[in-house]
């Protein structure tokens, strides 16, 4: 979707100027140019899905720091930047100070306006995703579930997990926050394909003064639901996360959203044992393969000795499970001294590879993997109230249910079908109407409509009548169906439209006129 511009430009040479520049970049769509502070006003308030103001320096008659202030309070999700004919420190200091998102000059160069009003667009559409969302679950005092998964070696998909997990939960009606807890090799960027600013390394820096606005402006907002925490673009910024840093990150994030998944990565490090700690589900995510489950047993007994998390605290998940392969559930709960869930994930690598390579993980369409997540999303508690209480019940009752819920639709269904067929004839009745109407009245135009009661005008007539369904087929232009008069210079084609609904009149005629135009008119 292209980001919504607004500007606020007294100037027409520099409105002209920043427009045709603007028109250079894809994305971006200027919706107006206001010329007056009242007129932008006016615009804000009726436009409700703007992503970026521009207002110049010199636009009136309220002065333009006066203006911001005046939007950032009423629309505090909207980003406004500032035009100035010199972007001095001081000019910059006032913006910020009025609320303004930035400061570029009256005359930007292209890639400088295209990076200031896109970074400006994401801040709003962040933004106004939270305050357009449902109210969050931190207004109730309670705190969302924590999931922490930690990958007991490389490659083994913790990060493949987290991701769809946040998003089966999300297309569960749950507000969901996916954190990457990965601090030095974090790639979830690259597996959403996404990009943000802000990462988990800024709110560590603001650890003593979080609030929900300060968190909202470091999460991302994917479109598939789920609202993403990065981790450090750079790796050595993991050093400044500190353990009690994570501690209030964690504690602010779980009241204000319904589930909280946290991916761990594969080295334990204060942050996240911190997570593995907090959490009320710790998982070790495993394949099955001996090197793999060495390392969980290793990693559960260490996590034991640090006092992180007891053994049977954790448990392990096993991922690219195949009934080929040599190590089986049974044989792998032996192998390792945590419990092991009752559900894997299978195999899925030409499912999972191309939303890999793309960043789109609603692309993987392998039923057998989707199923599987959905088990493993019931099995963590991820789905709230929507999870089924009991799988031996549900799966006893979900024929009847299916066969209950098929009979209460079927005839829902009938009608629908019925709806379109009957909107499907009265439109094919009506362009047979205007046919034999347009028809009629070229056959009047060149040979005439008697209307006397003799042989030669009932043949007169009937040539006419011949003419106007030439172009019509079915029953649709018997006498039965077609009536065709002629009134005062038009030919008016009357034709009964088939009815299906039973509760419907039975006759229901569609009338066309069409003008004669006689030789001499034209």
């Amino acid at each position: 979707m292209a980001i919504q511009v607004l500007l606020g430009i007294e100037d027409r040479e520099l409105a002209a100027s920043l427009t045709g520049q603007f028109r250079e970049i894809s994305d971006v769509e200027v919706l107006a140019v206001e010329t007056t502070t009242n007129h932008v006003a006016g615009t804000v308030a009726t436009v409700p899905q703007l992503d970026v103001v521009l207002v110049h320096q010199g636009l009136g008659p309220l002065p333009a720091l006066d203006l911001i202030r005046d939007l950032v309070v009423r629309h505090p999700q909207l980003a406004v930047i500032l035009i100035a004919d010199e972007a001095t420190a001081e000019t910059l200091a006032g913006a910020m100070t009025a609320g303004a998102r930035g400061v570029i000059s009256n005359e930007p160069t292209l890639s400088e306006l295209q990076n200031r009003v896109q970074q400006a667009a994401e801040w709003s559409r962040t933004m106004r995703q939270h305050f357009t969302s449902a109210e969050l679950p931190g207004t109730t005092g309670r705190l969302g579930r924590l999931v922490t998964l930690c990958g007991a070696k490389g490659g083994v998909g913790t990060t493949t997990l987290a991701i769809h997990l946040a998003i089966a939960a999300s297309n569960a009606r749950q507000s969901v926050c996916l954190v990457d807890m990965d601090l030095q090799n974090g790639d979830i960027p690259g597996y959403l394909d996404i990009q943000h600013r802000h990462s988990i390394a800024d709110l560590a820096a603001a650890s003593g003064d979080l609030d929900g606005a300060v968190v909202a402006e470091a999460l991302f907002v994917h479109p598939a639901g789920p609202h993403v925490l990065l981790a450090p673009g750079h790796g050595e910024d993991a050093e400044e996360v500190s353990a009690r840093a994570i501690r209030q990150i964690l504690t602010v994030v779980r009241s204000r959203y319904d589930v909280v998944i946290v991916d761990g990565g594969t080295h334990v490090a204060d942050a996240n044992a911190m997570a593995l700690e907090l959490a009320d589900e710790a998982v070790l995510v495993a394949t099955p393969d001996v090197p793999a489950l060495r390392s969980a047993r290793r990693l559960s007994q260490m996590l034991s000795r640090l006092t992180i998390r007891k053994e049977e605290d954790l448990t392990v998940l096993l991922t690219k499970q195949d009934k080929k392969n040599e190590i089986q559930p049974e044989l792998a709960k032996k192998m390792v001294s945590s419990p092991l869930r009752p559900v894997t994930v299978p195999a899925a690598f030409r499912a999972l590879e191309e939303a890999a390579n793309t960043g789109a993980p609603t692309a993987v369409k392998n039923a057998e993997f989707r199923k599987a997540i959905g088990r493993v999303a019931v099995d963590l508690g991820l789905l709230g109230a929507q999870a089924p209480a009991e799988d031996g019940k549900t799966k006893a009752n979900d024929k009847g249910m299916v066969a209950i819920e098929f009979g209460a639709l079927f005839p829902l269904i009938i009608f629908i079908m019925l709806l379109c067929w009957q909107v499907v004839l009265v439109g094919l009745t009506s362009t047979y109407s205007s046919h034999a109407a347009t028809e009629a009245a070229r056959a009047v135009a060149v040979i005439g409509y008697d209307k006397r009661d003799t042989r030669e005008a009932r043949a007169n007539r009937e040539e006419v009548r011949r003419r106007a369904v030439s172009r019509i087929n079915g029953q649709w232009k018997d006498r039965k169906h077609l009536h065709l008069d002629v009134r005062d210079e038009y030919a008016v084609v009357t034709i009964d439209t088939p009815i299906l609904l039973p509760w419907m009149q039975s006759s229901w005629g569609i009338q066309t006129k069409a003008k004669i135009v006689r030789e001499g008119e034209r």
